[in-house]
């Protein structure tokens, strides 16, 4: 019986992670008709034209935005992930990887990630993003 009960926990728990690694590497679809719907002309994005950096694991990371466009650059520009922008509002906007030479990026290309402005103050841009159904917060400091 404890054999029994240990196989199924088991199989519950590899069943759970393996269910959560395909969420988070499938690009999901959820937000396609947001962003079709979305016109970049009536929105000012708060974010263009503009570089900041944050630190990831110690070290900086630069975050440069352009009009429809997202580069983080790592390692002193030896790595980096590139994203085109739709904006939906001027604080809000959804990201899709174009391409990343970051080693071990767990997400594939025309993987979405939404990105929603929650504060500016004192040179800091403080946001929430989702991906793959997981939410987090953090914050860029504005270089230029």
């Amino acid at each position: 019986m404890k054999k029994l009960h240990l196989f199924f926990t088991l199989a519950i728990i590899a069943f759970s992670i393996q269910g959560q690694e395909l969420a988070m590497n499938t690009p999901s679809n959820y937000s396609n008709n947001i962003t079709s719907e979305a016109t970049s002309s009536a929105i000012v994005p708060l974010l263009t034209k503009t570089t900041y950096t944050y630190k990831y694991h110690g070290n900086d990371v630069l975050v440069i935005f352009t009009d429809n466009e997202h580069i983080e650059y790592f390692n002193n520009k030896k790595h980096f992930i590139k994203s085109s922008l739709v904006w939906t509002s001027n604080d809000e906007c959804y990201m899709t990887i174009e391409d990343s030479n970051l080693p071990n990026f767990p997400f594939s290309n025309g993987t979405k990630l939404n990105m929603k402005i929650t504060k500016i103050k004192r040179g800091y841009i403080f946001y929430e993003s989702t991906l793959g159904g997981r939410s987090w917060t953090g914050k860029m400091k504005k270089l230029n």
